[in-house]
This record gives structure tokens, C-alpha cells and sequence, in this order.
């Protein structure tokens, strides 16, 4: 076996992360020798899949990496790892061990030749830049419309090129902001960036310049991008103003009605919503605007105008009707109108299956159970977990109705629906509330905190549904900004309508910790109105391993790992609190002034820094934030006695009000308590955290995940 490096790593605490890859700075001068790669190979791909190794400490990973870097075969997996381990040493400023890595990789793995060669390009820069310049030219000889090429251009100063010439390359982003900063008034720059890179954090000044000084000159095409980025930042009377001069098209009608509703004048919406309906008919965003004018006609009681619209969607849109038909029923039960009963009747008997059909069901039971008909309760709770097994309020129903069943003594038909909870809706809350139930040792709200499931990173990972074949190798090496680049490069000045679009756009934004608007991108696939083909595509994403992991991520893992440990607490615990905190934002500041990953507010760090006798810290830093956070959510949990219900709702309540709670209703059921919580906030503030330390059980505990296997197959 030809050896290609060396090494031994040196424990330091300085971690960086390079494409998903969390290595130490410090290496002992590695050993390099020459070696002598096959010059004529070619491979063809033998699997989707490399194995990421990212359960493995840092030391062991680089030597397993090194390891299958050193095979004596040609392979698509010694290929990959050669790849991995020059990018990792170009991040540690290693360039002589990368170019060794490098050499003659372009032609053995042709699908990466062009990064490839931008690699070694990058490498001989950092030993001499004037050697480096023939690298460059190479590659715009090589690959002249390639991503490389702008890279190359900037690198030999031709950045004005860059612009004219690869608009989307990420690399057009920072040659903007600094020519920007230069003459903030050129008109070409500050359209380019706004249709290009309408999601940059400094983008909004750049809209208003716009739209104030050079109203005139903009396009629909520009109108839109700038439109867009005002509504994902909630400016709505400014999206407003966009929206108006945009191109009209269903998606820019529908978020241009939005707009106007959540800016307070329904009219003004109504009057979108009805044209976009009479422009495009059959677009799946009709029948979703006419049931925003239902909800402005509901808000003003106007019944004659909600039996118009909600009878529209039964004869025109029959797939949406049920959920007009129920917004109807609201509002007749509020008016006190007796036609109340009449449309329920009609919705259970003409949509039975609808999700509609099952919430109307849910309240129906809730009844019989306040009456104490606990059998008619149990009845309709299995009826909506066989008949509207996707309702939102199926495993809320099916969880109820197998505590009922168990408080009769039934445990044969408790556990079959508790079993079906977990089946059916396995993401669920009430899902992880069944687990207990069943016996399950994934810990109680008064036994959580001693629950040690380790949790496995995933090893693999699925080619994503959209992008290029470059794009999709990227992904499979766990080479995050790069793939997350190439994708901004393949699509940025366009519209990602598509479900498969948006799907791949939220998976490499949280891969690259862009995960505000990752994770809606990719919860987004629970509520798209789409055709009916890409419903069904949107059936086969939800079913990927890559959509679940994607929406509950583990960024920060070795910080998360170790305050857990210091404080007792279980790790899938901490890291749900988070997601629901900050959707791991690190820097994010919420509106009451809340900061970092746990969002703590200040004067309680500063509570902390007293008690801790820490007294320089910084909560923005995301490893002493979650330090303090997790020293927060112990203490919660030892002044309400290790009860972790109690002392999630404090983190979010806090103590005092919780305490209030306990002394006015004493030792009721748990379960009960969650839903006496006076503040919705708080309550579902609960059921979400808790859920989604469920959640990460059920996808990295291999011992859930087996019960939760053989649950779905009994």
C-alpha cells in the first residue's frame, strides 16, 4: 500500500468546520511523499452514498479518512476521501499536503475535475501567488462558463468580468458589497444585488435606495425580487409598493394579497385575491386565495359572502372545499346561527376523509368526554385515527382516546391506540406521550432528565431532487458551502417554484447553518399548494431519510454534547430547546432582546455570570451561550424537582408564573396541566420542545428507532 500522509493530531480546543467537517487546527508537520496515482482511470459511480464517518472524535475520522485515502484500488470511496482530506488541508493552510492529495485526482474523478482543479489553483496561491497564475488561466481555458471560472477571474483581478459574466456566483456578492461601499449609488450594482441576493442580511437599505431614487428605472423582474425580499422580511407596506409594479403571476398576486391583508386592509387584498382567481383559475393558488377571502368575510361576519365563496370551492375546487365548509362553520357557531349543524353534517358526510372532517370529530369527543360518555369519546377518537390518519388532530385524538380506554381498564384497546399514534403520526408530541404510555424507556416529564440514549449522526446521505450532478457529489462529500454555493450559483435571479426546488434550496441552507429560512423552506412541504403530480413527489420527499434529518439537524454538536454532559441533561433535550429558541441561529436577537442559540435575555446572563462567577462571557458566542442555557435549564429543573414539564414551560415562562400554576392546581395529571396552561405561547411553547426531543430520538436512537419500526410493522 502507497502511502500519500502521515500524521498525528494534537488535541487543541480551536475547532473549525469545513463542509461539514469539524477538524482541530493543529497538526504535527505531516510527512509527505510522492506517489503514484493510476493516470488513465475513469470511474463510474458504484453508490449515491459515502460514508461521512461523522459519528467518529475528530483524530479518528481524519485517520479513517486517510485510511480509505490510501487504498491500493482505484475507487470512487479513496477518490472522494483523497478530495475531503485536501480541502480539509486547505482549511488549515496545509497547501503542500493538499497539492500531494491532488495530484492527478482531475483524472480519476472526473465529475469534480473542475474543483479539483480549483483546489489545487487555491493551494499554489498560498505557497506563491505568481505561480499560481498559469493555475488560473488554466481554468478559464478549461472551464470558461464554469463556477471555477469566477474564482479565477477574481483571483487575477478581473472582478469587473465576474459581474458581467457569472451574475449568481457568490463571488458577484462580495465584489458587490465592496464596489457598493465604494459609490453606494450605482444603479446597475444595487439591482444586481437585489435580484441576486434579495436574502443578504444588509439587502434592505439596498430596496429602499430603489424604490425611492430609482423608481422609474426599475423592471417587473426587479420589482418582483425586491418585492419578495420585503415580504420574507416582513415590511409588508413596502412589499406592497413592490408588488405593484412586479410581474403578475399567481405566486406574486397571492404574496401581494398577503401582503395587503397583514398590512391591514383586507379590501385592498380581496381585490388581489379575486384577480388572481379570474387571471389563473387553475392554478393551485386559487382555491388558496378564496379562502383568504373567506377569512377577511369571516373577520367582518358577512355570511352571504362566505355561503358564496365556500360554495365556489365545492363546485369549482372540491379539494379544498372542506376547509372553506369549516371556516364557514366557525363563523355561523359564533354568529349563533342554527345552519351551524347543517354544514358540519355536510362536511362529515360528503369529506369524510378530510382533515376537516376529523377536527370536527376531535370536538365532538372532547364533548362526550367532558360528559363523562367516555365510551362514545374512545369510539370517535378511533374512528378519526382510521379514517383521518393525517389530520393534525389525529394523534392528539388517538393519544386521548387511549388514556380514556386505560382509565376504564381497557388496556388491550389503550395500546392499540397508542401503538397507532406512534404509526401513523411518529413526529408527533402526542406520539412521544403514547411511547411513555406503552412503557417505552424514553423517559416521563419526572424521569427525562436521567434518560441516557446516545445519539447517532448519520453516516449517508441521498442525492437531493434537484440541482446539478456537481452539485449533488458536493452534497454526498459533506462539503456544505461548496455545494450550497454551486446551488446559489445554478439558480440564484430565478424563481424556485417547484416543490423539488424548494426542498433541495432548504436542505443546503441548513447545511450551512442558514436555517431561519432552511428549515421554513423545508417545512414548507407540509402546506405547498401544488398539482396534484407534485403532491405526489412531495409524498415521496417526506419519506426520505434526508427531509427528516434536514428539519431536525444537529449543527453545534460538540458544544451541545458537552454542556449537556456538565449540566445532566439529555442531549436530545437541549438540542430540541434550541430548535425551538433559535432554529440555531447563533446570532439571532429576538424582539423582547433575547440572544443567541438559547436565547437568553440579558439580565438573566448576567443572573448566571453571578452565580457561575464568570464574569466575562459573551452570549453570543454560541459555545458560552449554550453553556449558560443549559445552566439555566438545570436550575429550572431542580427548583420544580427534576419535573421537566415544569421546567421547560419555566425557561419559557419563567419560574414564578409556573410555581402560580402548580400552588392553584396541585398534583392533577400531567397531561391535564399541559393543557390548563393559561398562555398558548407557553403551552404550545411545551408541546414543541418536548416533541422535538422526541423527534431526535426517533431519528438518531438506534434503540427507538428499532421500537418504532417494530411498532409500524405490528
Amino acid at each position: 500500500m502507497k502511502q500519500i500522509i502521515r500524521w498525528s493530531v494534537l488535541a487543541t480546543s480551536a475547532a473549525l468546520v469545513v463542509g461539514g467537517w469539524s477538524i482541530y487546527n493543529s497538526f504535527n508537520s505531516p510527512e509527505v511523499t510522492k506517489t503514484n496515482i493510476s493516470e488513465a482511470a475513469t470511474i463510474t459511480p458504484e453508490s449515491p452514498t459515502f460514508n461521512l464517518a461523522s459519528g467518529l472524535p475528530v483524530s479518528q475520522r481524519l485517520l479513517e479518512l486517510e485510511r480509505r485515502s490510501q487504498a491500493s484500488e482505484l475507487s470512487l470511496d479513496r477518490s472522494r476521501s483523497r478530495y475531503v482530506l485536501a480541502n480539509i488541508y486547505l482549511a488549515n493552510r496545509r497547501p503542500q499536503v493538499a497539492l500531494a492529495l491532488l495530484n492527478g485526482l482531475d483524472q480519476e474523478y472526473p465529475i469534480l475535475a473542475e474543483y479539483i482543479s480549483w483546489k489545487r489553483s487555491q493551494a499554489l496561491a498560498m505557497i506563491n501567488p505568481s505561480q499560481a497564475k498559469d493555475s488560473w488561466n488554466q481554468i478559464l481555458s478549461t472551464y470558461p462558463q464554469g463556477f471555477a471560472a469566477a474564482e479565477a477571474l477574481n483571483a487575477l483581478g478581473r472582478s469587473s468580468e465576474v459581474l458581467a459574466k457569472f451574475p449568481s456566483h457568490p463571488r458577484s456578492r462580495s465584489i458587490l458589497k465592496t464596489e457598493l461601499a465604494k459609490n453606494p449609488n450605482r444603479f446597475e450594482l444595487l439591482t444586481q444585488m437585489a435580484v441576486y441576493f434579495n436574502d443578504d442580511p444588509a439587502i434592505v437599505p439596498i430596496f429602499n435606495r430603489l424604490i425611492t431614487t430609482y423608481k422609474s428605472r426599475l423592471n417587473p423582474s426587479q420589482w418582483s425580487a425586491i418585492a419578495k425580499g420585503y415580504f420574507e422580511r416582513r415590511e409588508y407596506g413596502k412589499a406592497n409598493l413592490a408588488y405593484a409594479g412586479a410581474e403578475v403571476d399567481p405566486d406574486n398576486l397571492y404574496l401581494w394579497g398577503r401582503s395587503l391583508q397583514r398590512a391591514n386592509r383586507p379590501n385592498d387584498a380581496k381585490s388581489i385575491y379575486s384577480r388572481l382567481v379570474q387571471q389563473f383559475p387553475t392554478h393551485p393558488l386559487a382555491p388558496r386565495a378564496v379562502l383568504r377571502m373567506i377569512d377577511i368575510a369571516s373577520a367582518k361576519n358577512e355570511l352571504p359572502e362566505v355561503n358564496r365563496l365556500s360554495d365556489r370551492l365545492v363546485t369549482i375546487y372540491p379539494d379544498t372545499a372542506a376547509e372553506g365548509l369549516l371556516k364557514k362553520v366557525n363563523l355561523l357557531e359564533k354568529l349563533g346561527n342554527n345552519q351551524a349543524t347543517t354544514t358540519r353534517n355536510l362536511i362529515l358526510a360528503r369529506y369524510p376523509q378530510s382533515n376537516e372532517a376529523g377536527i370536527l370529530a376531535w370536538r365532538s369527543a372532547q364533548q362526550l368526554a367532558k360528559n363523562r360518555n367516555y365510551q362514545g369519546a374512545i369510539a370517535l377518537s378511533q374512528k378519526i385515527i382510521t379514517n383521518n390518519p393525517q389530520s393534525e388532530i389525529a394523534a392528539e385524538a388517538g393519544y386521548w382516546g387511549g388514556k380514556w380506554a386505560k382509565s376504564l381498564g381497557d388496556q388491550s384497546k389503550a395500546n392499540r391506540l397508542f401503538q397507532a399514534v406512534i404509526s401513523k403520526q411518529p413526529d408527533s408530541y402526542f406520539a412521544w406521550r403514547s411511547a411513555v404510555q406503552l412503557g417505552w424507556q424514553v423517559g416521563d416529564f419526572t424521569t427525562l432528565r436521567n434518560v441516557s440514549l446516545p445519539l447517532n449522526q448519520p453516516q449517508f446521505r441521498q442525492t437531493l431532487p434537484a440541482g446539478s450532478a456537481v452539485l449533488q457529489e458536493l452534497y454526498i462529500l459533506g462539503q456544505d458551502q461548496d455545494a450550497s454555493d454551486r446551488w446559489q450559483f445554478e439558480t440564484r435571479g430565478k424563481s424556485l417554484k417547484t416543490a423539488k426546488a424548494i426542498f433541495t434550496d432548504g436542505v443546503l441552507r441548513v447545511g450551512v447553518n442558514d436555517n431561519l429560512r432552511g428549515l421554513r423552506q423545508i417545512e414548507s412541504m407540509y402546506w405547498l399548494d401544488v398539482t396534484a403530480q407534485e403532491k405526489a413527489e412531495i409524498k415521496q420527499i417526506l419519506q426520505q431519510p434526508t427531509f427528516r434529518q434536514s428539519l431536525y439537524p444537529l449543527p453545534y454538536w460538540e458544544q451541545i454534547t458537552q454542556w449537556s454532559s456538565s449540566n445532566n441533561l439529555p442531549v436530545a433535550l437541549v438540542v430540541g430547546l434550541i430548535r425551538q429558541e433559535s432554529r440555531f441561529e447563533s446570532q439571532i436577537v429576538s424582539s423582547s432582546g433575547a440572544i443567541g442559540l438559547m436565547q437568553i435575555m440579558p439580565d438573566t446572563g448576567a443572573w448566571i455570570s453571578s452565580k457561575k462567577k464568570s464574569p466575562n462571557y459573551s452570549l453570543n458566542n454560541p459555545a458560552q451561550n449554550v453553556e449558560f442555557g443549559t445552566w439555566y435549564l438545570d436550575y429550572t429543573h431542580r427548583k420544580f424537582g427534576d419535573n421537566t414539564m415544569l421546567a421547560v414551560a419555566s425557561y419559557n415562562a419563567g419560574p414564578g408564573r409556573v410555581q402560580q400554576w402548580v400552588n392553584a392546581w396541585g398534583a392533577i395529571d400531567p397531561d391535564e396541566f399541559v393543557q390548563r396552561i393559561p398562555y398558548d405561547e407557553t403551552k404550545g411553547y411545551v408541546e414543541r420542545v418536548l416533541g422535538n426531543y422526541w423527534n431526535y430520538l426517533r431519528l438518531y436512537s438506534p434503540q427507538i428507532q428499532q421500537q418504532i419500526t417494530q411498532t409500524s410493522a405490528s
